[in-house]
């Protein structure tokens, strides 16, 4: 949902001022995990813990709740965390606990005595218990900007439930529930055999997010015209060069006694700071920007949606520091 918004926000801003060279900045963005391991965890067990289902059907797409398969959905989130290289080694367990899971809708939690068992028998620090993935498929009448009907679709939602243990520990570490959704056209719903191979990677994709640090696109505004040091300064974004866009900016902030274009220049420079690593001086640059900024105006908006995206990156930021701190030697 954040992501919509977020991408409102940025059409509406270059819909409304696109002949004011406001300009759109993507880049890859490293965020934090949820879970947070010491750095001492360095061999990981994804242990299936979830009950066995019938086989499904090639010839039925099914309305309503189901689970997931164990062994597809265990394989799944076992190679998005090898595939992160977060962890030494990542093991897949799928067989040890086939006479213990639970049935119906409830789940068995490992025992201490079984987690220390399982330990040591597969070599790991930590072992994630996969405990259940809910496939839920509802059929919904959804409405899109510019449509002036609703639209029929199938919206799957799966949520999955896993547990951290460690054999040092007699209660779990975390529980974590990953929840994520889809929607399909009504002529394109899956079957329910496709279904569930397909939800196996997409709810393992979310469940990731919560396990080990991940990357997502992220967007910025910046300012591209008005004056050749922010045209020439736009050719150095556009080449990787933040260092060589600083300095035009920093050349145009200080030449500058006031108006829009200073705003632009101190804007800019705390896009440029941020892109280095600056956290703290990027958000020195916002602050020196809202005195030359009129509420309600283009740059007011610029500069709301920048100082968001940085306070969120500032908080995020800490928790990654402390998950990346397992890297540092390397």
């Amino acid at each position: 949902m954040m992501n919509v918004r977020v991408l409102c926000f940025l059409i509406c801003v270059c819909g409304l001022f696109s002949c004011s060279s406001i300009q759109t900045f993507s880049f890859e963005q490293l965020c934090p995990a949820k879970v947070t391991l010491p750095v001492q965890v360095q061999t990981v067990a994804v242990v299936n813990n979830m009950p066995v289902i019938p086989k499904a059907k090639n010839n039925l797409a099914t309305l309503g709740t189901f689970d997931g398969s164990g062994k597809l959905s265990t394989e799944a989130l076992a190679d998005v965390l090898a595939d992160a290289k977060y962890f030494d080694q990542v093991i897949i367990c799928d067989s040890a606990l086939n006479d213990l899971r639970a049935e119906g809708n409830g789940y068995r939690p490992l025992t201490h005595d079984e987690v220390k068992k399982l330990a040591a028998d597969l070599g790991v620090d930590v072992i994630f218990s996969l405990d259940r993935v809910f496939i839920s498929n509802e059929k919904k009448l959804v409405e899109y900007p510019g449509m002036f009907e609703s639209w029929p679709v199938v919206r799957t939602r799966v949520t999955s439930v896993l547990h951290v243990y460690s054999p040092v520990r007699e209660k779990p570490l975390y529980a974590v529930v990953s929840a994520d959704s889809v929607e399909w056209n009504l002529n394109d719903v899956p079957s329910d055999i496709r279904m569930i191979t397909e939800m196996a990677r997409f709810s393992a994709a979310a469940m990731g997010r919560e396990l080990v640090p991940y990357w997502t696109p992220a967007e910025r505004i910046y300012y591209a015209g008005g004056c050749v040091e922010m045209r020439d300064a736009a050719i150095s974004v556009n080449e990787g060069d933040w260092r060589g866009a600083y300095s035009l900016w920093k050349q145009l902030y200080d030449g500058r006694k006031s108006g829009n274009m200073k705003a632009h220049a101190a804007l800019n420079l705390s896009l440029a700071a941020e892109m280095e690593g600056r956290l703290d001086e990027a958000k020195d640059w916002l602050d020196k920007a809202k005195p030359y900024i009129k509420d309600g105006s283009e740059e007011d908006m610029v500069w709301k949606f920048n100082s968001l995206q940085l306070s969120k990156r500032a908080t995020d930021f800490l928790h990654l520091h402390s998950q990346m701190s397992r890297f540092e030697n390397n």
